[in-house]
């Protein structure tokens, strides 16, 4: 990894402090300004020391006043902690060197701290360029050093809350800073605290691992077993993001005889709520064994055969098949019926064929963050779940705390939350990152106390402290290499992926917020495409894999990764400029056009998304209709109506213009049998009203 400072502006957070010697103008009048200018050198040089000491970045000298940075040029995952430290040691040096100085006229110092997103970058004009930050985070901080009395060291809320466990503070109210309409909450720094212990409570605060679940499978194989008897189970598994529910899954199935049963999986995406069965389509993916490249005849060739071996399907679910798989449907009595019995039939299709695989043997059906889930597929689950008791099916239902359902009242419905690890299975994770030699105690309860039994933590902490040489392996034996009161444990996850991205090379760090923009599964040549290399660009995806920031999800028919973490890719999206990222959704959206132009009605939602990020407002609104339109046709009427609604957004931020007018009506008449068909809901009407003004104004 490369400890070079990456140049390119982005957006990041950072730790601001401006802090302020008092006293100056005072000594001015009272002494000569040679030596007023001598000491001031001398404390300023003092101030440098101990900011640099704590890894703090001076931005820039304002007369008497210091603006300093922490968490930018370079992420560091304890930016605030060092930024309160580094101010109370100034205070306490400045107090000793007017000590030392015997001065007259004592200086002293008031600080403002804050801590929040910025713009970060090279900035100035052709000639000259510096890095510095800029943003209302820095505004703030400069407000709250204004507000800060004689002596004082003011924060505000966001810096207090990510430091409340290791500083005691005084809760000074909400005060009124010049260009805040509203007051803000501000917190006096007393001092730091000799017992740190909120950092183990934070971490571990709702947080669960994904390894040591005995408890978890006893109750999963139980459930396995009640299905093989012929009375299918329902499992939610629920836990906070990145809390090993994926793993749980994956440890679970791993423990069956692969012979014994058949396993399908579908998941939901962050942007994916608007598209109407996208974790069914991955279980008819799966369960077809559909590969991406494969053409409509090779696709529907293997239908065929597949409901042939199957045995008692009735052919007529094949169009209905066809339909939800964007293949073209030949059958004109199915495509004369209207919205709600194609949807009705696509249903029970779709039952019919789950239950015809798990005659062959039990079947284990996984659908994975439930909390992004469209509202068809999640009317399909319902009704899958309601004709479920008397099957071999087993389906199990991962989502997030906030997701609720409908689903608890059944019998054949269990729960599990994923909770924290106990210290032994925590060991035994730790153990497991630290493979190939035995771990030194001092390391092994260092890293046990101060991540809580939170396995995320523990290992991007482990894996964190391995990188910058904390960790060395001395013969058989991993030992701590550094004082343990110099390791900061990271208030949340985003600090030390923040921290890691930032050590990456850049070309690394490049293909990261690239792939970010993609989504959490990406495509290689689609990445390719958009990250315009080729030549490295193998090497570096093994590189980022070496370093468990991506996985290779496929290898065959085409090559796909997935980000390891979700928020990994978050914390790289975030980085981007809003300018970048719109480019980059653009050049994703023409990379999908050129890749998958045989089958591009498949990727319409897809590329609806990507172009709506973008400034290509025309591209946009074309997909956002077109996939109203399929929607539609799917009887998917919600999701017709939040993509018409959409594109209509889109057309309403377009200049005016009779084109423009004409395409908001014919919109507007795309959405009046969704509208319609779902009894008006609210603002229903008044599309239906814009529709009648845009028809008056074009005398249409």
């Amino acid at each position: 990894m490369s400890e070079n400072i990456h140049n390119e502006s982005d957006r990041r957070l950072v730790t601001v402090m401006f802090a302020d010697i008092s006293g100056f103008t005072a000594m001015s009048e009272k002494m000569d300004p040679e030596e007023v200018s001598e000491i001031m050198k001398e404390c300023f040089s003092m101030m440098e020391k101990i900011i640099e000491e704590y890894g703090g970045t001076i931005d820039k000298f304002i007369g008497d006043c210091v603006m300093v940075l922490f968490g930018a040029p370079k992420a560091q995952e304890d930016a605030p902690h060092r930024a309160l430290n580094t101010a109370l040691e100034i205070r306490k040096r400045l107090q000793k060197f007017n000590e030392e100085k015997r001065l007259v006229i004592p200086l002293d110092i008031h600080i403002g701290i804050n801590t929040g997103p910025v713009i970060a970058g090279l900035m100035g004009g052709d000639k000259r360029q510096d890095f510095t930050v800029m943003g209302d985070t820095v505004n703030l901080a400069s407000r709250m050093e204004s507000s800060a009395k004689t002596g004082d060291i003011l924060v505000t809320e966001s810096t207090y809350r990510l430091t409340e466990g290791y500083f005691d503070f005084e809760d000074v109210g909400f005060i009124r800073v010049k260009g805040k309409d509203q007051p803000v909450q501000s917190y006096r720094l007393i001092g730091p605290r000799q017992v740190k212990t909120r950092i183990a409570a934070s971490l571990g605060k709702g947080l669960t691992p994904f390894q040591g679940r005995t408890k978890e499978m006893t109750l999963l194989m139980d459930c396995y077993e009640q299905v093989k008897e012929g009375n299918g189970q329902v499992v939610g598994i629920m836990g906070e993001p990145g809390m090993g529910k994926s793993r749980l899954i994956r440890e679970f199935t791993r423990s069956l005889p692969p012979e014994e049963y058949t396993c399908l999986e579908g998941g939901c995406l962050h942007y994916g709520d608007t598209i109407p069965y996208l974790p069914i389509l991955d279980i008819l993916k799966d369960c077809f064994d559909i590969k991406e490249d494969e053409g409509e005849a090779a696709i529907k060739q293997k239908i065929g055969t597949k409901i042939s071996q199957l045995g008692g399907l009735p052919e007529s679910i094949l169009p209905s098949v066809h339909e939800i798989l964007s293949l073209k449907v030949t059958d004109e009595a199915y495509s004369k019926l209207d919205g709600k019995q194609r949807r009705d039939k696509v249903f029970e299709a779709i039952r019919l064929l789950l239950i015809a695989e798990s005659q062959k043997k039990p079947l284990i059906v996984v659908v994975e963050d439930l909390h992004w889930m469209d509202k068809t597929s999640e009317e399909f689950l319902t009704y899958l779940i309601n004709s479920l008791a008397t099957t071999r099916i087993l389906l199990i239902l991962l989502y997030r705390p906030e997701y609720t359902h409908l689903w608890a009242n059944k019998t054949y419905y269990s729960q599990i939350r994923v909770d924290q690890l106990s210290k032994k299975v925590s060991q035994d994770l730790l153990h497991a990152v630290l493979a190939g030699g035995e771990v030194d105690q001092e390391l092994n309860d260092l890293i046990i106390t101060r991540t809580a039994g939170n396995p995320l933590f523990l290992e991007e902490l482990t894996q964190n402290l391995l990188e910058n040489g904390s960790i060395e392996k001395a013969g058989n034996r991993y030992v701590l290499c550094c004082i343990p009161s110099d390791i900061k444990i990271p208030d949340t996850i985003q600090g030390i992926i923040a921290d890691r991205l930032d050590r990456l090379e850049s070309n690394l760090k490049r293909i990261m917020q690239m792939a970010s923009v993609i989504g959490r599964e990406f495509a290689f040549r689609i990445l390719q495409s958009v990250a315009a290399m080729k030549e490295d660009m193998k090497s570096s995806m093994l590189t980022l894999q070496d370093l468990e920031f991506i996985y290779e999800k496929s290898l065959f028919p085409e090559l796909e990764y997935i980000f390891k973490h979700a928020l990994t890719r978050e914390v790289a999206y975030n980085s981007l400029l809003i300018r970048k990222r719109k480019e980059t959704h653009e050049k994703v959206g023409q990379a999908i056009e050129t890749i998958y132009a045989e089958r591009l009605e498949e990727f319409y939602e897809m590329l609806a998304y990507h172009y709506s990020l973008s400034e290509n407002s025309q591209r946009a609104y074309h997909y956002l209709k077109l996939s109203g339109d399929k929607a539609a046709r799917s009887y998917a009427n919600r999701e017709a109506i939040r993509f018409y609604q959409e594109a209509l957004k889109v057309l309403d931020a377009k200049p005016k213009s009779e084109e423009t007018r004409r395409e908001k009506l014919d919109v507007c008449l795309s959405i009046m049998a969704p509208i319609w068909l779902i009894g008006y809901p609210e603002g229903g009407l008044e599309i239906l009203h814009k529709a009648e003004r845009l028809a008056q104004e074009l005398e249409d």
